[in-house]
């Protein structure tokens, strides 16, 4: 365990695109198991931290939360195809795959800041439909515009390699933000809704690694996981309340 957070804990201070480490299963399960116990550990601790702070200035950070409406409207077994397979599938795809460059995944970059960000923030700016129909087209012109250039897509990849370290983090955070869409009628002041995601951002920087040191796969199955013993936790609270 000692080596495994010394490792990650590296990788978070300076974030590089080393090689996957393409290892058996059996070789990959032991450091797979200890970043999720870390990362379950550290989810818990900080959750329990921000959200006791958000209700100590007077705030009740789940008042608006979708997931009990999501719950109590849904099949359980949908539920859990939706929480554990298709949602983790969908999220990797869009935010943990671009972290390894190719033409596509930048495409794919640019598609989950058009429909993942955008919308959330346009909705937060309260600006006129109109406007905002106009600023997404403008995006996704945007994105075909690069990523339909050879020369275009080239100086991306020198971006993108040059500062990597920006990108993991911008992923991370783009990440975290999109799942205030997940709350009706925020009623916090702005300075304080990133604190709601705070699980998010950490879960991401675990993801990401766990993308690059292993492969997509290995982080679809992590998210899949954590996902589902939360969904376990809100049926049982569900149950004793």
């Amino acid at each position: 365990m000692k080596d495994t957070v010394a490792v990650f804990w590296q990788f978070l201070r300076a974030p590089q695109q080393s090689d996957a480490l393409h290892e058996k299963p059996t070789q990959v399960w032991r450091p797979f198991l200890q970043l999720f116990v870390l990362k379950l550990v550290l989810a818990i601790v900080l959750s329990a931290l921000v959200y006791g702070l958000i209700r100590l200035m007077g705030h009740n950070p789940f008042a608006s939360h979708r997931l009990d409406r999501f719950l109590q409207d849904n099949n359980p077994l949908l539920v859990l195809l939706a929480v554990a397979l298709i949602g983790p599938a969908v999220e990797e795809f869009f935010f943990r795959a671009p972290l390894r460059f190719t033409r596509m995944r930048l495409f794919v970059a640019f598609m989950a800041i058009i429909f993942f960000v955008l919308p959330t923030l346009l909705e937060l700016t309260r600006i006129s439909t109109l406007i905002s129909v106009i600023i997404w087209m403008g995006a996704l012109m945007l994105a075909i515009w690069v990523v339909t250039s050879d020369i275009r897509t080239w100086r991306m990849r020198r971006l993108w390699e040059k500062h990597f370290g920006d990108v993991f983090y911008t992923f991370t955070i783009i990440f975290a933000l999109t799942h205030l869409a997940n709350y009706d009628n925020l009623h916090l002041p702005v300075a304080l809704m990133p604190l709601l995601v705070v699980p998010q951002f950490i879960g991401a920087l675990f993801w990401g690694y766990i993308r690059l040191r292993f492969s997509l796969t290995w982080a679809m199955v992590a998210h899949g996981m954590f996902n589902t013993l939360l969904l376990g936790l809100a049926y049982l609270m569900a149950l004793l309340l």
